[in-house]
Parts: structure tokens; C-alpha cells; sequence
């Protein structure tokens, strides 16, 4: 998963912690308000799965033609809310119960920071290839600068896509769940802009998710085992990838 980047393009005319922030907002929530206004509308399958190819042939184009920047970034925006909205929200929306949002947000927040941290996982690759991110990242105008920055990647999107399927299936607050992705979004830009460097957002989209929606934590007994089980393999995984990057670094 594409992590949230901090650095911008140069030639801003305005103060580059005020860019960062103008960026990080824009960025974010146009992408997440319009996921979770798509959400709210439960289309057929066969419709989730047309729309999603139809972002993906939309993606491979501009990857291949290139047009303008902003014409450019706006199709890559829209094509990947609607592969957000049509992949994650699919599952979603078959998931058996809420407290499964538990094991999914640690399994997944683990895999992003794994991905990014590790040298070969493919969301270090994406963050340190400018073509890349230019398909597989929303991007958002910067402020006094005839330049776009990326913001959240395709995976990201596709994971808000999966929590709003199950809010809307199991009656979770629609309106706190998108409120949550929007503050994770919003601390993962943060805490960019303050370090100066790539962070993934993932991880703190799931926490807050897990924080704000008290039915997300519940999980039944019979399936406390399993779930135990997943999260301290992936938790270990993501442990052992980031000693792992100290170690290289020291």
C-alpha cells in the first residue's frame, strides 16, 4: 500500500508547513468523503465489478498516455475511489460480523508497514517511483505551485472501502466511521509533514477505526483463537521487518 508522502513538489509560494497541511486536507478528504458518500449506495455486484474495471482501464491510460497533470491527476482520483468503493466495499459488505474489523486492521496495518519499511515490499518500490504513484496515489493541487502531490494510495482507499461495506452492513454509525478515516488520514499527514518523511497511512486510519467503533473490538469466543493467532503473526511479521530496517540503517 502506497504510503502518505510528505515531500512536495518545489517551487510553492507559500510556506511549505502550510502547503503540507492545505495538501494533506485536500488530499484526504475529497477522496474519503467521496468514498463514503459511494458507500452508502449498495449497487449490485456486477455494477462494483464494472466500475472497478472501468478505474482500472481509466488507470492504465493515463499510465500510458500522460496527459496534463490536473486532467491526469483528477482521472486517477476518481478511478481509484471507485476501485476503493467497488473492491473493498464489496467485501466488506460480505463480512459475517463487525468484530472482524479487529484481526483486518491489525493484519492489514501490519502488512502496510512491512510493505513500506522492507526494501522489497512493493509499497517501497511504489514510494520511490514517481510513474508509480502517479496511478496507484490520489493526488491534490499544491498550493502556489503549478504542481500536484500524492496522498493516499490505492490501498488505503480499497481498506475504507472494506470498513464502510461492513458499517452499512451491520448499522455501525455511517457518519463516525467516516469521520474515524478522515482523522486517521488527517494524524498520518501529520505526522508526515512534522518528520519530513514518507509515513504509511494505513496504520493510522485502522487505529482509529478501531478506537472509535467500540463494536469493531468485540470479538465472539469462538473465534478469539483464530483471531489471536493472525494478529500476533502479522504483529510479528511487521516487529521483525522494522528491527530488521534499524538494524540496516545502524
Amino acid at each position: 500500500m502506497v504510503p502518505v508522502v510528505a515531500t512536495l513538489f518545489s517551487g510553492s509560494q507559500i510556506a511549505g508547513g502550510l502547503a503540507s497541511a492545505i495538501v494533506f486536507a485536500g488530499g484526504g478528504l475529497l477522496p474519503v468523503v467521496g468514498l463514503a458518500i459511494a458507500s452508502a449506495c449498495d449497487a449490485p455486484l456486477a455494477f462494483a465489478l464494472g466500475l472497478a474495471a472501468t478505474g482500472g482501464l481509466a488507470l492504465l491510460a493515463v499510465a500510458h498516455l500522460m496527459p496534463g497533470y490536473l486532467v491526469a491527476s483528477m482521472t486517477v482520483d476518481l478511478s481509484l475511489v471507485a476501485l476503493g468503493w467497488a473492491l473493498g466495499g464489496a467485501l466488506g459488505r460480505r463480512v459475517q460480523h463487525a468484530s472482524h474489523l479487529l484481526p483486518a486492521c491489525v493484519v492489514a496495518a501490519s502488512a502496510d508497514l512491512a510493505s513500506v519499511l522492507s526494501p522489497e515490499g512493493p509499497s517501497h518500490a511504489i514510494a520511490r517511483s514517481e510513474r508509480a504513484l502517479s496511478v496507484l496515489a490520489t493526488w491534490f493541487p499544491v498550493p502556489g505551485a503549478h504542481a500536484v502531490a500524492p496522498a493516499l494510495g490505492v490501498g488505503d482507499l480499497v481498506f475504507m472501502g472494506l470498513v464502510f461495506g461492513v458499517a452499512q452492513r451491520h448499522a455501525l454509525p455511517y457518519a463516525r466511521t467516516a469521520f474515524l478515516c478522515l482523522l486517521g488520514t488527517a494524524l498520518a499527514g501529520a505526522i508526515a509533514a512534522a518528520c519530513g518523511f514518507a509515513v504509511p497511512a494505513l496504520p493510522a486510519i485502522a487505529l482509529c477505526v478501531l478506537v472509535g467503533l467500540p463494536a469493531a473490538r468485540q470479538l465472539r469466543p469462538a473465534e478469539r483463537r483464530t483471531a489471536r493467532w493472525s494478529m500476533i503473526i502479522a504483529c510479528s511479521i511487521a516487529l521483525a521487518t522494522i528491527a530488521r530496517n534499524f538494524l540496516m540503517r545502524s
